[in-house]
């Protein structure tokens, strides 16, 4: 499906400002009958002075796919030239005064010829206005391309391409909501169907394009953060219904951008083509010629109040100061004097202009009450856990639905608190802080602020014990904080087990579990306590002893007996060189396969962190098969996968072979020579294959007589060799 960029609107804020350029057009066409069109080309510019003028001699191009059918030619003589006006959609509010956009409409007949693949009319014009920001435009050589599809004869005969019915407005107004009826009519009465779609590029600079180039055409990038889906700074984002082919969003964002649209034509179901647009906004801050404005007034001042009144464009105003069981809480003069019956929350609103199509209105919440205050006191303080505990007085003589809102700064713990009385803060930092407390209450707020000052607290802190199993004696590491002074206590009943060394040494009489304690700044308030326990263990734990019994050579299951006979472990792990580990102290393990296997043995002991291992290598035998070995006296080396290759075999080998295993498995000795009957040798197993494929040297042999010789040992059921010859018959 091919779509088409058609460039409506480009406007601009002023000349001083940003260069102005062609800034849109639309093609359309209609069917006058006898294969003739009336082709109507729209194009806008910026009528700014210094601008960039219309085309003199502007043609729309007619391609069948890239082949030029025809060119339709204007002529600007003969053009309606408009300067479009200024229209922002609301009444209310005054538009820039820099802005001028001008459109000329030119009209021409062409007759085409009937088309089985279809046409499409193209215009070309160089170039956008640099200082779109939602496209890279910044070096003045982006143009426009604008085209409309005409569908294949056996679609639609003599078809007329859809006209939109409205040009968008010259300009948008920021953070007002946008709605704009971008619907076209088809005078054939075919379905249309309305999607953003992607502006095209085109054109050189300075040249009218003549013709324009064949499709198809560049599609516009987008500059970062902007894509088809959203080509406009907007909340909500701009959006455009399919059916009805209504334009909305709110803009938010000053400045030039481009936004594509398509129409699409559908007859009994079948696409017939697409018009694209493609325009860019001016998204300006519009003034509005009324606008009421109250100030905010300071809450809490008591019952009465002088209301300020800034006003513009009017000299007329209607105030009503929200006494809801009042009729007479009404004033007309500018700035008003009210003083209120009694407490209380009230809605004030300002008419200005009141009664006018341009009137606007201004709110404005009084709280009607006293000022009220906020005293913050520390009633209590405590130490422990290596910082502050502190507690605050909580505030009285507010409402049940007074808000509270405490900052205890980075520091506290935790760092704000929406409750009355919070309880307990904890500071482990030392420092100066600020803690502050907000109470709003029926619309009034007051702020008071404390400080506090937090000092460093002792920390009593013993690194763990990372070693075990070094004898009885263990050097301990003090990691306490903000101390000078302390206490051990090893924890020997019955031992003068103390020191007031820093770092202290301690050995101990016998093995086992302590509990170690210290105690940082003892003679302090804050002092603080901490305790380890330490694991006493003597050294070389483990006695690593172990038996490993393998199967006989001809044992018929690759079974393996594994036993730890030694002392000390705590745990004891088998891996069995197959990618299975058991954790037993001992069992028989059977393998899967027989073959050659490591096996590995671990005796761990936690607390020593001890660990040993060693390996055994374990070879084991195939099972037993007596069951003949035949040799095959007919060899059929055809390709169907039916005795494909001459080999030796078990006698009911399906039935005897276990599942992927084959005869050579259980062969201790295998020797296969085979020869022609003048002697020459065709093949020996022992050059690598162990069946043979029916080739002599990359080559097939001829049908025939040949003769083997065999060498072969059964494992554990030919007590010696056994060599077999004879012939066979290879027939393909």
């Amino acid at each position: 499906m091919k779509h088409i960029a058609l460039v409506v609107l480009f406007l601009v804020f002023g000349q001083s400002l940003w260069a102005s350029h062609i800034v849109g057009g639309v093609i359309h066409y209609e069917c006058l009958g006898d294969n003739t069109y009336l082709v109507t080309l729209k194009v806008y510019r910026d009528c700014l002075p210094g601008n960039s003028n219309f085309d003199n001699s502007p043609n729309v191009a007619v391609y069948e796919g890239s082949t030029l059918i025809a060119t339709v030619n204007f002529s600007l003589s003969e053009a309606t030239v408009t300067e479009l006006p200024l229209v922002s959609g609301d009444p209310c509010l005054i538009p820039p005064d820099d802005i001028c956009t001008a459109e000329a409409i030119y009209t021409s007949e062409v007759t085409l010829p009937p088309t089985d693949v279809g046409y499409i009319l193209a215009y070309q014009r160089c170039c956008r206005n640099v200082t779109i920001l939602n496209i890279p435009a910044e070096f003045d050589n982006l143009g426009s391309t604008f085209y409309a599809e005409m569908p294949p004869q056996d679609l639609a005969q003599c078809n007329s391409n859809p006209s939109f019915n409205e040009l968008p407005p010259v300009l948008i107004c920021a953070n007002e909501p946008f709605v704009f009826d971008h619907s076209a009519t088809d005078l054939d009465g075919d379905s249309l169907v309305y999607t953003f779609c992607n502006p095209k590029d085109g054109g050189l600079p300075g040249v009218e394009m003549n013709p324009p180039t064949p499709p198809p055409y560049t599609d516009v990038s987008w500059n970062a953060g902007y894509s088809l889906d959203y080509p406009i700074d907007a909340a909500p984002p701009f959006s455009i219904n399919s059916e009805t082919g209504l334009l909305t969003g709110t803009p938010n964002n000053l400045g030039q951008f481009v936004i594509g649209i398509c129409v699409e034509e559908y007859r009994n179901g079948a696409f017939l083509g697409s018009t694209n647009r493609d325009f860019q906004f001016n998204i300006v801050n519009c003034g509005q010629s009324v606008i009421a404005n109250v100030p905010n007034e300071l809450a809490c001042a008591g019952l009465s109040y002088e209301f300020e009144n800034n006003s513009l464009g009017t000299n007329t105003y209607f105030w009503d100061f929200g006494v809801i069981e009042l009729d007479s809480d009404t004033s007309t003069a500018l700035e008003p004097i009210y003083t209120y019956p009694d407490t209380g929350t009230y809605q004030v609103f300002l008419i200005a202009n009141p009664g006018e199509q341009c009137a606007d209105t201004s709110f404005l919440t009084i709280y009607a009450y006293e000022p009220i205050t906020v005293d913050t006191y520390v009633v209590d303080s405590i130490c422990g856990q290596g910082g502050y505990t502190f507690f605050f007085e909580p505030p009285e003589g507010f409402t049940n639905g007074a808000e509270y809102s405490w900052d205890f700064s980075s520091a506290g713990q935790p760092i704000n608190s929406n409750e009355q009385n919070p309880g307990g803060i904890f500071f482990g930092t030392s420092g100066n802080y600020n803690i502050e407390l907000t109470v709003e209450d029926h619309g009034c707020t007051a702020t008071d602020e404390v400080s506090i000052e937090v000092v460093d607290v002792p920390l009593a802190l013993i690194q763990a014990q990372s070693t075990f199993c070094d004898g009885m004696s263990i050097a301990f590491t003090n990691l306490s904080a903000n101390s000078t002074n302390f206490i051990w206590s090893f924890g020997e009943t019955g031992q003068f087990d103390t020191s007031l060394d820093v770092n202290p040494e301690w050995s101990y009489e016998s093995y086992g579990t302590f509990i170690v304690t210290l105690i940082a700044e003892p003679n302090e308030e804050c002092a603080d306590t901490t305790s380890i326990e330490v694991v006493i263990l003597p050294t070389d734990p483990i006695n690593l002893n172990y038996v490993l019994i393998p199967p006989a050579p001809c044992d018929s299951t690759p079974e393996l007996a594994f036993e730890f006979t030694g002392s000390g472990a705590d745990q004891i792990s088998w891996d069995m060189g197959d990618g299975t580990v058991i954790n037993e102290n001992s069992g028989i393990y059977i393998y899967d396969e027989p073959g050659t296997y490591t096996v590995t043995i671990q005796a761990n002991q936690e607390l020593c962190d001890y660990e040993e291992s060693d390996q055994e290598d374990v070879y084991f035998d195939a099972s037993v098969i007596d069951e003949p070995i035949l040799i095959p006296n007919v060899f059929s080396p055809n390709g169907d996968n039916i005795n494909d290759r001459f080999r030796a075999f078990f006698e009911n080998e399906e039935e005897v072979l276990p599942a992927a295993r084959n005869v050579f498995d259980y062969l201790s000795i295998y020797h296969l020579r085979i020869f022609d009957r003048w002697g020459v040798q065709m093949f020996d197993s022992n050059e690598g294959a162990t069946s043979w494929d029916g080739t002599y040297k990359t080559r097939e042999i001829l049908d025939g007589t040949y003769y083997y010789i065999i060498t072969y040992q059964r494992l554990c059921v030919d007590p010696e060799p056994i060599e077999k010859h004879g012939h066979f018959s290879v027939l393909r």
